[in-house]
């Protein structure tokens, strides 16, 4: 391993204590979408303690920051490190966000002490929101990341991964408007929007056969009547689309539609169909960044697992159709412990969570020196990059 990546490592190493109490601290108060602010406040404060200037509300919203070196110009190329914080209702940090947070913290401040002057600059973004809050698509929409050049991020799990897919999601409600009756004395003179929802449901489950392999539809129903006696006039559903593609998710949101438009038409009821922003976006994988962060694992001695073809959704995917990201995985569990679970929650402060922490901080900055100091492979990013959004095209 070359000096430099010798004393980042060291350095880490050196902050450990401090980033897993922040681990503690945020398992130990955890706080739901844009509702962060004990979790701005101390990530701020440790930020603050460590040589960092930190604004806070950026974007418009309240829980996100943005810390910059002290007495360090923003210049380019800059790497902004992303730090998640937000819990899951009742759950708590059963997505381990806590563990993000304090790895991204920790590549900042380790990041500010080895890089040259002359090697670009960096931030740390704080991004509230990510369990359906879409904070980074807030952020981005309000212009926080046009001055950066590559975003990079960790995520624990049950395996290692250097990188992987991420689906995009349509959220939506669907709701049918009928007509109330006496369900038994004058079933005819109704018309029932349960029904509707049902059959447009049922179509939806229809479709599943038909799904290529990063396809998804599901949702719940989350109204459907009052009383048994009396012919339903309204009922909603909430419901999700997925896919690993903008056009396939796309093409799979016309197909609901028209399940649910057929519905209203048999039924004789009518639908209406709202999107629930913020839409999220597959993620962009970078081969050139992806391999940089292959190669740091393998210095670190960690094993890199088969991807297990599991796939769920982050606002870290519209980002990426901005610049350049990474979003390596690392084991906390055994393979099979599910995230969004108590299991989960409670491994983010065992042993096996605080080593994976220390990893990630390390991975995340050595990948940043990587970015920074090489010409080379700011350039193969870059090409990366612009090759995929020909192929979307």
């Amino acid at each position: 391993m070359e000096t430099e990546k010798e004393r980042i490592c060291s350095e880490v190493d050196a902050l450990s204590e401090v980033l897993f109490s922040i681990s503690i601290f945020l398992k130990e108060n955890p706080e739901t979408a844009f509702l962060e602010k004990k979790a701005c406040a101390y990530l701020s404060s440790i930020l603050e303690k460590h040589g960092f200037n930190v604004e806070k509300e950026i974007g418009g919203l309240e829980t996100a920051f943005m810390g910059r070196p002290k007495g360090l110009l923003p210049k380019r190329p800059a790497v902004a490190f992303l730090a998640e914080y937000d819990a899951l209702p009742k759950i708590g940090h059963g997505c381990g966000h806590n563990l993000i947070a304090a790895a991204s913290v920790g590549a900042a401040i380790v990041s500010r002490r080895i890089l040259a002057e002359n090697a670009g600059s960096l931030v740390i973004v704080g991004t509230p929101a990510e369990e359906g809050g879409g904070g980074k698509v807030r952020l981005l929409e309000t212009g926080i990341f046009d001055t950066t050049d590559a975003a990079m991020m960790f995520h624990p799990k049950d395996r290692n991964f250097y990188g992987r897919e991420n689906l995009g999601r349509i959220a939506f409600k669907m709701e049918f408007f009928g007509k109330s009756a006496h369900a038994s004395s004058s079933p005819d003179r109704g018309r029932n929007a349960l029904d509707a929802l049902v059959m447009a449901y049922t179509g939806m489950n229809s479709l599943r056969q038909h799904l290529k392999s990063d396809g998804r539809i599901h949702g719940i129903i989350t109204s459907g009547g009052d009383a048994p006696n009396v012919i339903p006039d309204y009922a909603a559903g909430l419901f999700y689309v997925r896919a690993a593609s903008r056009s396939y998710q796309d093409d799979l949101f016309e197909r609901v539609k028209r399940c649910a438009q057929g519905a209203a038409h048999a039924t004789g009821t009518e639908v209406k169909i709202e999107i629930r922003p913020p839409s999220l976006d597959p993620i962009r994988r970078n081969a050139a960044l992806e391999d940089a962060v292959r190669k740091n694992m393998q210095l670190l001695g960690i094993p890199i697992d088969a991807d297990d073809g599991r796939r769920g959704s982050s606002d870290i995917g519209n980002l990426s159709h901005h610049i350049p990201v990474i979003h390596p995985y690392l084991a906390i569990v055994d393979p099979g412990v599910p995230g969004h679970s108590a299991a989960f929650c409670e491994a983010t402060v065992s042993e096996r969570g605080r080593q994976a922490l220390i990893h990630a901080a390390q991975i995340l900055a050595m990948t940043a020196y990587d970015y920074l100091t090489s010409p080379q492979l700011r350039e193969k990013a870059f090409k990366d990059f612009n090759r995929q959004t020909v192929i979307e095209a």
